[in-house]
């Protein structure tokens, strides 16, 4: 296998405009201290630098990605390179960036998690039309869009409308992460969902892409004893954890983390060769982290246990039962 996973997450600045309560990034719960970001063109060495060495596509994120100085020109230079993703928020794109996308073949995707409340799940003062008619406009140009829904306790019951919405808008494809405490989303406990919330969640997905003919994603790791994912036909359901064998994350610093959700810091991004010296690393390599309460499950092997750094975040250790086979106990 190689070193490197074959997609790296570019998290291009810490800073966002929106403040949204579901957000898991590290920095905004005090697991982290956000430090000096890298500059244009130590981002676009490292972009050079990872795509030599195999990584097969960049997603671009932050933070709100198109909050970082110049990037624009970071994206437009790893698009010559590989296949590219960009990540917003969607209320600092124009139809300029959206053609920007077009041209180049970057797929956008912009964060829905509510029609009615929108608001209430972003304290932003981006409007719902303003992103439904992004949306349009993309479809008319070309560009290919992801819908992205994180699925909280408070959107579940408008999720079939939200859906909907996007996909009549033009958005191309779904992808609904179920809420992970972590970060801001530490302070905000209820928005965690039920086990029975999830497969509601799915179950949603599933009708509304069945009727729409279309495809979707449920992104965030499922413990296989709380969803069978062979009834979907629609839906993508994910089990198995891939951070540091799918996929890893650079952090607005330059520092490499096993996932985004991971507040826990490796090497510097130019010293990653040295990964394999890093146990934090070889743990999620090696998928040596099971929780003792899935270590005579017949399909541990598949499942994982869930999502592994949310049940540090929410329980203190990678090793800890995944945050949805806690529900209602943190300590």
């Amino acid at each position: 296998m190689a070193l490197l996973p074959p997609v790296a997450v570019l998290e291009l600045t810490y800073r966002c405009n929106h403040a949204c309560r579901f957000c898991s990034c590290p920095w905004f719960g005090g697991m982290m201290t956000p430090e000096p970001e890298m500059d244009v063109a130590e981002w676009r060495r490292l972009i050079e630098t990872y795509a030599e060495a195999g990584v097969s596509q960049f997603s671009f994120t932050g933070g709100e990605a198109l909050m970082k100085e110049g990037c624009l020109d970071l994206l437009d230079f790893a698009a010559e390179r590989v296949p590219v993703g960009l990540l917003s928020n969607g209320r600092l794109v124009t139809d300029e960036i959206i053609r920007f996308c077009a041209e180049r073949n970057i797929r956008l995707s912009m964060s829905l998690p509510g029609l009615r409340s929108f608001p209430e799940n972003t304290d932003g003062d981006t409007s719902v039309e303003k992103i439904l008619a992004h949306f349009r406009y993309a479809r008319e140009v070309g560009c290919q869009t992801t819908v992205g829904i994180a699925v909280t306790k408070l959107n579940l019951p408008e999720l079939y409308e939200t859906i909907s919405a996007a996909l009549l808008a033009g958005a191309d494809s779904v992808l609904l992460n179920r809420f992970l405490p972590g970060g801001r989303g530490l302070g905000h406990p209820e928005l965690l969902l039920t086990p029975e919330d999830v497969v509601e969640a799915a179950d949603i997905a599933e009708s509304v892409l069945k009727r729409t003919r279309r495809r979707g994603h449920f992104g965030t790791e499922m413990p296989l004893c709380l969803i069978d994912p062979r009834k979907y036909e629609h839906l993508h359901v994910t089990t198995g954890c891939s951070a540091a064998t799918d996929f890893f994350t650079v952090g607005p610093n330059g520092r490499i983390r096993v996932c985004n959700h991971s507040p826990v810091e490796l090497v510097k991004w130019d010293e990653w060769e040295r990964l394999p010296e890093c146990a934090e690393w070889t743990h999620y390599v090696r998928h040596d982290y099971l929780p003792e309460s899935c270590a005579d499950c017949a399909v541990a092997a598949k499942c994982l246990g869930g999502c592994r750094e949310a049940a540090r975040v929410f329980r203190g250790s990678p090793r800890s039962p995944d945050p949805i086979r806690s529900y209602g106990v943190h300590e």
